[in-house]
């Protein structure tokens, strides 16, 4: 169970990595046409201890834990990561509609 496990887990995080590559390019742009003012992705008291203004160092973090949890089976520290892929999923999602409408 826990190699089925590892294997979705691996599978999303490789996916939100290939989104968010596409998705911070598009906020570089933005932020040239000075139109992403902000500081961080998700708030600094939120589900993540890193603060970053693009993705990937987000998704950086998730990868970090997954190579803890591959040596202790933790399953909080399971429970954190998914809530944190979910965010992302959801986060990139939701600025990729509206990237896509404009």
């Amino acid at each position: 169970m826990n190699k089925s496990i590892e294997k979705h887990l691996i599978e999303n995080i490789s996916q939100l990595l290939k989104r968010s590559l596409k998705v911070d390019a598009t906020l570089t742009e933005l932020r040239a046409d000075k139109q992403a003012n902000f500081q961080s992705i998700f708030p600094q008291n939120g589900d993540f201890t890193v603060k970053a203004d693009t993705f990937q160092p987000y998704i950086e973090e998730i990868a970090n834990e997954l190579l803890v949890w591959q040596q202790t089976q933790n399953n909080e520290l399971l429970a954190t990561m998914v809530k944190k892929i979910e965010l992302l999923y959801s986060l990139i999602g939701k600025f990729e509609s509206l990237y896509q409408q404009q």
